[in-house]
């Protein structure tokens, strides 16, 4: 066996059905990266386990996934969005409506199962697989469970370290063996967090040790999970547990293979009209033709009234505009409001933000999930957090410099360097879909002028799918749902 399958025995291994979402093409042949296979087939060449990693990257392209909701609804949620209720869509996550949040729950566990199909096949390899195709694989695959699940996990329960105790009903079933079959489903409870976070923290290690050193694609290395996206991811989820020791490991790992990419003052908006941008250390790729609606559910249609940049007619969309509260946190010679401009028709009074306005092709772009300025932000927090003020200021300075911001005063620490750093990861970070888990998970309240939302009421938390509550009684749906 294997030394990098089956992480924890005591874990608990699960299936859920009316969860199985597969995708298909028509030849196993057929690996381009939009290309993929149902993993449940027999994977028994290495074009076939190929073709099955690409159908779980395939995942993140779903409209509730990174094709918009993980990018959208996190600022409609949140403070720094407007809507034009006008369409309609996603109004109800802007007024915080009971049951308007994310849902990922059947997408996200169709993908795990299909990852731990790829696990299994890995064990003992078909005939052909070498033994680096093989780390590859494994690599990619722990990386990707351990970006759905820490997105189930801050979706559906509570972060490591910001709870209401009462009505903390644990975090989301753990699912680490295949299920293949009806007669393979049990119907298992809520795990804690700290089993959820085990987890991710076990697949993020294995995956940097597989892919160090390693290159997966030559070309167009951002779009697969790589040892530098599973540091920066690791980064990131050692942030929500307050494990600053290990966001400072992690990041200066991340740095080290990423950190060049980070993209200056002159060409910081040029960089956001590229199809890849500069500093995407992990990216959500979309080729014409990748998502299921682009027309109405793009992140292009939900955030502009243009098809492109120099779109003069109106398009009949736009409807999640920039807040003024958000615009006017910026100053006027800060680099970054060159991403915004007014819209069109009746827009033209609107904050559009132009960070998604067809950069791949029309309605498609491709999203940035992990970029090296979030890692710096998140080494200057773990930094600041852990009285090391100095080494923190280096780090939020160079986000506010590459801004054309002077840098913070020598004399900036404790609180107020904190609230800065938090400042800089809003601005810097608005409309990629951060800013509601940052307020989440550091359990702050939501101010809004439309209606503010206290961290503990319910509404923070998104209610588990009523027909997965239905199907397994030991499956406690949120509170106040």
């Amino acid at each position: 066996m294997k030394t990098y399958t089956y992480i924890k025995q005591s874990i608990i291994a699960i299936g859920l059905t009316g969860s199985m979402l597969f995708s298909a093409c028509d030849s196993v042949l057929d690996v381009t990266p939009k290309q993929s296979i149902d993993s449940r087939e027999a994977l028994e060449s290495p074009e076939a386990i190929q073709a099955a990693i690409n159908s779980v990257y395939a995942y993140l392209r779903q409209t509730s996934q990174y094709g918009r909701d993980l990018v959208a609804i996190p600022e409609l949620l949140a403070d720094n969005t407007e809507h034009t209720n006008n369409p309609t869509a996603l109004y109800g996550q802007y007024r915080n409506q009971p049951g308007a949040h994310m849902g990922i729950w059947g997408s996200s566990y169709a993908a795990i199962n299909e990852i731990n199909n790829i696990l299994h096949v890995l064990e003992e390899p078909p005939v052909g697989v070498s033994e680096e195709f093989e780390e590859t694989i494994a690599g990619q695959a722990y990386f990707l469970r351990a970006l759905y699940y820490h997105n189930l996990s801050r979706i559906y329960g509570y972060d490591p370290k910001s709870r209401i105790d009462e009505v903390d009903y644990g975090s989301v079933p753990l699912l680490v063996e295949p299920v293949l079959g009806t007669d393979q489903v049990t119907y298992p409870s809520r795990a804690d967090i700290e089993q959820i976070y085990e987890l991710i923290y076990d697949d993020l290690e294995m995956a940097f040790n597989l892919l160090e050193g390693k290159t997966v694609d030559g070309s167009d290395p951002e779009y697969y999970g790589s040892a530098a996206a599973a540091a920066s991811l690791f980064s990131r989820v050692a942030l929500y547990n307050e494990d600053f020791e290990r966001v400072i490991t992690e990041a200066d790992k991340a740095l080290e293979l990423s950190g060049g990419r980070f993209m200056g003052h002159d060409n910081y908006i040029a960089g956001w009209r590229q199809m890849k941008l500069p500093e995407s250390i992990f990216e959500v790729v979309f080729h014409l033709g990748d998502h299921s609606n682009p027309v109405n559910e793009s992140l292009r249609v939900t955030f502009t009234s243009r098809q492109t940049l120099s779109s003069t007619s109106f398009s009949n969309r736009g409807n999640v505009v920039v807040g003024d509260e958000l615009y006017e946190l910026y100053p006027a010679d800060d680099v970054r409001r060159g991403l915004f401009m007014n819209g069109l028709g009746r827009n033209a009074n609107r904050t559009e933000i132009t960070k998604f306005l067809s950069r791949s092709a029309i309605n498609h772009d491709n999203v940035p999930v992990i970029r090296v300025s979030e890692v710096y932000l998140n080494r200057a927090e773990a930094y600041a957090r852990s009285g090391m003020d100095e080494q923190a200021r280096q780090d939020v300075n160079r986000i506010r410099e590459r801004a054309g911001l002077n840098p913070v005063p020598e004399t900036l620490s404790g609180q107020g360097l904190i609230d800065e750093i938090l400042l800089q990861r809003r601005l810097e970070l608005a409309f990629e879909g951060h800013r509601f888990f940052d307020l989440k998970r550091l359990g702050m309240d939501i101010i809004k002028p439309i209606g503010d939302v206290r961290f503990d009421e319910y509404r923070i938390l998104a209610p588990i799918p009523y027909s997965e509550v239905e199907r397994n009684g030991n499956l406690q749906q949120n509170f106040g749902y």
